[in-house]
């Protein structure tokens, strides 16, 4: 949205396309970004049938944002540079600097700092021809400074950038870009070490957004307030604005379930009127004809008699079964029990017998090289290859036993050996894992944190495979009765329908493990919009 300028489109086709925004932007505000794209690809439709350049730009742009929030950026690139070209040929100023811009800020994202610098520098050109568009030059100058300060390093030019960008947020009353800027703020007073002002600046974007009713902005604000705690090294604020964070989505997920409610309870009261009505003509048809509605009331009777004698049957032959079933899946769960328990020994004992004996005997080999007293040339040679060999046999050796029952887990507990894990894969540089684990002061069942680690460990490599993501959160959260384990990545997302059909073990293995822990699984994911892995189970 953009404020404190004004936009003229003509009078042809003027209400019908205004629908199509209005439309669009309660879609959006609810986060349904794939009926936006479809609103706006009608509204688009409607512009290039009136021939206006003007709206053909902006319903451009706008299916540019959608691509955009669809986290599917070259497409978005596409379709907003189609727009620039537009804004230019209908010499429209204010498209050329919202093109440009959201060109600019694509790059940016791109790690293309140079080809970014070129639009966002455009960008501030036309801008600055405009007196009235203070917002706009807000939204220029916090990318800007965004581009200084992490890809160019340019700590003096980002909190110039970064304060001009605050100056014309409060100068034109823009409530929304009032809390971009300030939020471009707090992550540079983060990053520069100052927490306290840092903290403070992401409470004041948090009471803008409230106060903008926009949940989007609101969860972004919570969730960058946890990663400040976080580097600012307050792990209790930290698991608290977490809590907060879902707690808000939450809340969110069930708005939007009330208001479709309520549709289809609306859609339900007219079909249920409907029928009433058809129900009454058939019955002024049927009071005509008297006979015909004793002999149907007969046989009426004797089948509703006939099916309710089924219908017993039926439920006899249900309970039983469920009774059979109930009894099969006891068993199946007690033997899959004791299948993974004599596996997890396994592993232990295999663990123990490449650390213990096979560990000393290749250490016990290489002193013996080592103690020989003199060597040849060619003598010495072979031993050094021998010392190397058996160097890389006791690293395989102490991968193996590790990854097979990690040390850490059994000597130190579930929050070391996931920390341990999460470091790992951080070491790559290929994936972030962030981790939250609020642990009690007393250790879990040795079971229970063997599960635990299994199922973040099959997750984790679920998503390493598929999700393309860069960033993934785990939280861990246990109390005297409950354990709460969520996972979720910023990935590509995926179809849920499709678990079922798939032919991998991966979810299989994390679903017969909560199984086992008589717990429970909820996976909430579409393309395009990451992976949310919830499980929840007694202790």
């Amino acid at each position: 949205m953009i404020a404190c300028i004004g936009i003229t489109i003509p009078a042809q086709s003027q209400v019908q396309f205004e629908q199509y925004f209005k439309a669009g932007d309660s879609v959006f505000r609810k986060g349904d970004y794939a009926g936006y794209l479809k609103i706006m690809t009608n509204a688009l439709q409607v512009a290039e049938a009136s021939k206006d350049c003007k709206k053909i730009c902006k319903a451009t742009m706008r299916v540019a944002a959608a691509y955009y929030f669809l986290q599917d950026r070259p497409q978005s690139l596409q379709w907003m540079k189609k727009g620039r070209q537009l804004a230019y040929t209908c010499a429209d100023d204010s498209f050329k600097w919202i093109s440009s811009r959201q060109i600019g800020a694509i790059y940016f994202e791109d790690h293309k700092k140079d080809s970014a610098l070129i639009y966002l520098r455009e960008a501030e050109r036309e801008v600055l021809k405009s007196n009235t568009a203070l917002a706009e030059r807000s939204a220029v100058y916090a990318i800007l400074g965004d581009l200084y300060y992490h890809s160019y390093k340019d700590t003096t030019q980002g909190h110039k950038y970064y304060s001009l960008a605050m100056q014309y947020a409060n100068e034109c009353g823009d409530t929304l870009k009032s809390a971009f800027a300030i939020m471009k703020m707090a992550s540079y007073c983060i990053y520069s070490g100052n927490c306290e002002a840092g903290i403070d600046y992401y409470y004041r974007a948090i009471t803008l957004y409230n106060a903008a009713h926009l949940p989007e902005g609101l969860m972004f604000a919570y969730q960058m307030l946890g990663w400040a705690y976080s580097k600012c090294n307050n792990a209790p604020k930290t698991f608290e604005t977490m809590l907060k964070l879902r707690n808000l989505r939450d809340s969110i997920f069930k708005e939007e379930t009330a208001i479709k409610t309520a549709e289809y309870q609306t859609l339900y009261e007219t079909e249920k009127k409907e029928r009433e009505n058809l129900l009454l003509q058939k019955q002024n048809a049927e009071q005509e004809r008297k006979t015909q509605i004793l002999l149907i009331s007969s046989i009426a009777a004797f089948l509703i008699l006939i099916a309710a004698f089924y219908a017993i049957y039926t439920r006899y032959k249900h309970k039983k079964k469920a009774e059979m079933d109930e009894r099969i899946a006891v068993q199946q769960k007690l033997r899959f029990k004791a299948v993974m328990e004599a596996e997890e020994k396994e592993r232990v004992r295999i663990a123990r017998e490449l650390h213990d004996s096979l560990g000393q005997m290749l250490s016990a080999a290489k002193m013996n090289i080592s103690a020989m007293d003199s060597y040849n040339t060619d003598d010495a040679k072979l031993a050094g290859n021998a010392k190397k060999l058996i160097d890389d046999s006791v690293k395989e050796v102490r991968t193996i036993s590790h990854n097979l029952m990690p040390t850490s887990l059994m000597e130190k507990g579930i929050e070391p050996a996931l920390n341990e894990l999460a470091a790992k894969i951080n070491d790559t540089g290929l994936l972030q894992i962030d981790l939250l684990v609020s642990a009690g002061d007393e250790r879990l069942d040795s079971s229970v944190e063997i599960a635990i680690y299994r199922i973040v460990q099959e997750v984790v490599n679920n998503m390493i495979k598929h999700s393309k993501a860069n960033r993934v959160e785990v939280m861990l959260d246990y109390n005297a009765e409950k354990v709460y384990l969520s996972i979720k990545d910023n990935g590509v997302g995926f179809d849920t329908a499709t678990i079922e059909t798939s032919s991998g073990i991966g979810w299989r293995n994390i679903f017969s493990r909560v199984y086992m822990m008589n717990g429970d699984v909820q996976i909430q994911s579409q393309p395009g919009r990451g992976t949310l892995v919830n499980i929840e189970f007694a202790k």
